[in-house]
């Protein structure tokens, strides 16, 4: 017959479905107290896991009785003993993953399968045990199995793994969780019931009244251990609620309090908090399963660890301070307690390490050693180098060091207890010290200079720096005097005084009577005296930052300047007479001496440079110079004029003679040029008689407009010849002078000859008079060639002439009218844009 065959009792089967759900949540209680509960793991896990056993086979058993009573009969005790032996063990290998701190997808995976596995295994074993012969659907087998699996993974996650829910929710986490095995269990017996044939075997049956007798002895039994295993885990969950109440206090004390890490008796860590994590900058998944190695910073020995190790080893709590790295390798200090925890045999089995962020205070300790140090090294200093004593807060000498008994002379017996009117040497006022006190009394340093006297009667100078040391009230209780001794200082002080003085004294006289400047190691002019600015015209602005070529007139040769650089530039001492260019363009002679002063490497850093000014010294020269060429000049004209003049007569009568009966147009023009060049014989010859025996000077007051103007219509004519345009600007119709107008036409006509003749080429020749100065200036400008400064300087000299044909007597002659007119004479030319004759005369004041 297939199929089974009998009543149905639907009673047994919801019975049984409800003494699973207790076993379920009895076994899923246990569990979850293995999570959070670090005592009794051991008994909680094997009362779970046969719970959990025998709630699988429960529904097992009694659903196959809801099919038929009568199987009971011939039921095999043994067979069903080993069916629930086999759903423990199948239970524990599910759930013993869950012993670790974390839980992966592969602990629910293979927990779902194990208790998977135990659902058949029960089912099957319960099947057989019946006596019974059976025969599967395959495809339906397969489907049930796979929805036991479902089922038992999604209780398993939302109990063990979901982080979806709130610490609120988690409460009917279990319950459901416990449902859904529940159900999960059931429906896979149905399930696997439809999936499978089964028929019975023939065997000698049982009354029926016996067999629910059975039944219902079982089923007491198994309410009887269902109950007894539900009191038992209650009462296990209050106690350990109790003990775990104290533990997670004391475990949130910590946590928030210190860093805490939990090692197994390796030294690999298990567990570590937040503060674990937050001071060493890794992750707990980065930490788990390491030792402690990952933050050594190598600052202790080897011998430090071994110690420690050895320690906790033996079963003894080990204290001490630690400096570890960081992820980032930053470095922190850590007071450590090590906890061993002994099993049965005494040995550790983990370790709980509990530590202290100590960083801060190593860092002052480290800071503070370091300014100990630094305030030894101080004193240490300062009473090598320095003069230091100690008073109380009347000034009585407390402490004196050894340098202080040195400069005073007094011991140090002689000084503790005395005050500083020891010392006193009377150089310095009352008023000095009360107001040194005034400063000191209110707390603030008071630094000085002080003149002492020593034991032996020496006086001592000590630059002086006193320090208050206030109370709580701000009120001195000690003071602390350093003093460097300043004696030596004073005395090159006096000194230097004095040499200053001399120095001042000097520089007041140079500076009265030359004209000084300083220059740095490349001729940069640095400092000036007033006679310098006053000499050049420049003002000590214009003239700072500058070198000497501002200066240079042109008058000395590169070579000069060459040799006067040479010189100084190898610490030689240069003498010589240079003439300079004026701010206004007016020249002047220095003697000059220029000192170099030299560096340690006997190199220059600067020159000093002492002139006086010789203008009028050199002007003087050059008159007498003058004076004596004229001199040299007259006595040539007076010996050679009377020997020239009488030939030049016979010379010139004859030539007029021959001249009378010349037809001869040809020989007539020789003659012509004969008598041409006879009279500038004659003339020359009258030049020399001038300068043999000047006339007189005979000066009349005239207006010199007028002859101005007659010798520029006189030159005119000649002038357009030789094209050349004459232009006469005068703004004053008057102009009264003490003059030879004889002379100063002669002066004129010279002066413009000259200029035409330096136009070849045509130009413009321009003739200015003005008044300036109570001075008459008439210039004469033109266009012309130039001279070049070489020859400027020789212009009025007997026989030196720019000319072909001159013989330089007529400049000098010019030039020589002018002085006996008090006037002067000032030349300016440059080359290929013309030359200037500047006149000056004394005007007539009306």
């Amino acid at each position: 017959m297939n199929g089974l065959i009998g009543d149905f009792y639907p009673y047994f089967f919801i019975i049984a479905i409800g003494l699973t759900f207790m076993a379920s949540y009895t076994a899923l209680d246990m569990f979850t107290i293995i999570r959070s509960s670090d005592k009794n793991k051991s008994w909680l896990f094997l009362g779970g896991t046969i719970a959990m056993g025998i709630g699988i086979w429960v529904t097992n058993f009694f659903g196959l009785l809801t099919s038929d009573v009568n199987l009971l009969a011939q039921y095999n005790i043994p067979l069903t003993i080993l069916s629930i032996f086999i759903g423990v063990a199948f239970t524990a290998m599910a759930f013993f993953p869950f012993f670790g701190k974390q839980i992966r997808i592969y602990h629910l995976l293979s927990g779902s399968l194990f208790l998977t596995i135990a659902v058949l295994s029960i089912h099957v074993v319960n099947i057989y045990s019946m006596r019974v012969n059976i025969q599967y659907h395959l495809i339906l087998f397969i489907f049930s199995c796979f929805l036991i699996f479902a089922a038992l993974f999604l209780s398993l996650w939302m109990l063990f793994s979901s982080k979806s829910f709130t610490k609120e929710n988690k409460v009917w986490l279990k319950p459901v969780s416990s449902i859904i095995i529940t159900l999960a269990i059931a429906e896979g017996h149905v399930l696997l019931k439809k999936s499978s044939i089964i028929s019975a075997a023939e065997v000698a049956g049982r009354t029926s009244s016996a067999n629910i007798f059975i039944i219902y002895l079982v089923l007491f039994v198994s309410v009887l251990i269902m109950g007894g295993l539900i009191v038992s885990s209650t009462l296990i969950s209050k106690q350990l609620a109790a003990s775990d109440t104290n533990l997670k206090d004391i475990k949130a004390a910590l946590d928030a309090s210190t860093i805490l890490a939990i090692t197994d008796a390796k030294g690999t860590i298990v567990y570590v908090n937040d503060k674990f994590e937050e001071i060493s900058k890794y992750s707990q998944e980065e930490i788990i399963g390491k030792n402690h190695r990952l933050i050594n910073s190598g600052y202790h020995s080897k011998e430090f660890f071994r110690d420690m190790w050895m320690t906790i080893q033996s079963g003894k709590i080990w204290r001490g301070e630690i400096r570890n790295r960081a992820k980032d390798g930053s470095l922190y200090w850590v007071d450590t307690t090590i906890v061993p925890f002994l099993n049965k045999k005494g040995k550790p089995f983990q370790y709980i390490a509990i530590r202290s962020d100590i960083t801060k205070r190593k860092l002052a300790e480290q800071s503070l050693l370091e300014s100990t140090k630094e305030v030894r090294d101080i004193t240490f200093a300062l009473n090598q180098s320095s003069i230091v004593a100690i008073t109380d807060e009347k000034g009585r000498i407390t402490s004196v060091n050894d340098k202080f008994c040195e400069i005073s002379k007094f011991s140090r017996e002689e000084l503790i207890g005395n005050d500083h009117r020891i010392l006193n040497s009377g150089y310095q006022s009352k008023e000095f010290f009360k107001d040194l006190w005034r400063t000191i009394g209110s707390g603030k340093v008071w630094q000085g200079e002080i003149c002492n006297r020593a034991k032996d009667g020496s006086l001592y100078w000590v630059d002086t720096t006193i320090v208050p040391f206030l109370n709580d009230k701000g009120k001195p209780y000690q003071y602390v005097a350093i003093r460097t001794d300043i004696s030596d200082r004073k005395r090159a002080e006096e000194h230097l005084k004095e040499t200053i003085k001399e120095v001042t004294d000097i520089k007041f006289a140079l500076d009265q009577s030359s004209i000084v400047a300083f220059t740095d190691a490349q001729g940069k002019i640095t400092s000036v005296n007033d006679k310098f600015c006053e000499i050049s015209k420049y003002s000590r602005e214009e003239i700072i930052g500058q070198d000497h070529n501002l200066l240079n007139s042109g008058y000395h040769s590169k070579e000069f300047f060459k040799e006067m650089w040479r010189t100084i530039g190898t610490g030689g001492v240069w003498k010589g007479e240079i003439r300079n260019k004026a701010k206004d363009g007016s020249y002047y002679w220095v003697d000059t001496t220029i000192v170099p002063f030299l560096n340690e490497k006997g190199k220059p850093y600067q020159y000093l440079a002492i002139r006086n000014d010789i203008t009028e010294r050199k002007r003087q020269e050059e008159v007498l110079h003058r004076q004596d060429k004229l001199a040299a000049v007259g006595q040539l004209a007076a010996g050679v004029a009377h020997e020239i003049r009488n030939p030049l007569t016979s010379m010139k009568g004859y030539a007029e003679f021959l001249q009378l009966d010349e037809k001869d147009p040809e020989r007539l023009e020789f003659l012509n040029i004969i008598l041409d060049e006879i009279d500038r014989v004659n003339n020359i010859v009258e030049d020399f008689m001038v300068l043999a025996k000047p006339k007189a000077v005979e000066l009349e007051e005239k207006n010199v407009v007028p002859v101005i103007k007659n010798v520029v219509s006189l030159l005119e004519f000649e002038a357009r010849k030789k094209n050349v345009r004459l232009h006469f600007d005068c703004d004053q119709e008057i102009i009264q002078i003490e003059c030879d107008e004889n002379r100063l036409k002669q002066v004129f006509l010279n002066f413009i000859k000259n200029g035409i003749e330096a136009m070849p080429n045509g130009g413009d020749l321009h003739v200015k008079t003005m008044i300036r100065d109570h001075n008459v200036q008439i210039s004469i400008q033109d266009t012309g060639v130039g001279i070049p400064k070489d020859k400027l300087k020789k212009l009025g000299e007997p026989f030196f002439t720019t000319k072909k044909k001159g013989n330089g007597l007529g400049l000098m002659m010019s030039f020589k009218i002018i002085e006996s007119h008090n006037g002067k004479v000032f030349v300016e030319s440059e080359p290929n844009k013309g030359t200037t004759f500047n006149i000056l005369l004394p005007a007539k004041t009306a």
